[in-house]
Formats: structure tokens, sequence, C-alpha cells
């Protein structure tokens, strides 16, 4: 077995990290609150800014754990509360 590169660890820190910003940002969005509002705010943006560069650079977002996933929708008020 090969030696990790400092490259490849880079990469699979940043996939822990987007994974963990992503079910993050999903808890944050079942729940209401102020400080739940900014930290969804905070994830978009994470989530948004890695997206973008994905697409820029070529890569498919599944490869690290945002496949299909929209930060769009945490711009949306949170529904599952409902009064």
């Amino acid at each position: 077995m090969s030696e990790l590169t400092k490259n490849d660890a880079a990469l699979a820190v940043l996939e822990e990290v987007l994974l963990a910003s992503r079910r993050a940002a999903e808890q944050a969005q079942d729940e209401s609150g102020e400080f739940n509002v900014g930290l969804k705010a905070a994830y978009y943006d994470v989530l948004t800014v890695a997206l973008e560069q994905a697409e820029l650079f070529g890569l498919d977002p599944a490869e690290f754990g945002l496949k299909g996933y929209n930060p769009d929708v945490l711009l949306r008020p949170n529904q599952s509360k409902a009064a």
C-alpha cells in the first residue's frame, strides 16, 4: 500500500469538513430560533462555495458527499414545526 500523500490527506480532511457541514446544516434546518438562522446562513455560505468551486474545477460533488445537495433549502423558512 502506498503512503498517504499530503494532498490526499488534505482532500480527506476537506471531505470530512463538508460532510459535517452538510449534516449540521440539515440539523439546523430542523430547528427553530435565531441561533439556527445564523447557523443556516453560515453553512449556506460554506456549502455554496464548495459546490461553486467543484463546478469550476469540473469535480463531481458526489465525490465529497454533496451529491444532489442544494444549499438553497437553507434559505427557506423552517417548515418542520408547524404552528
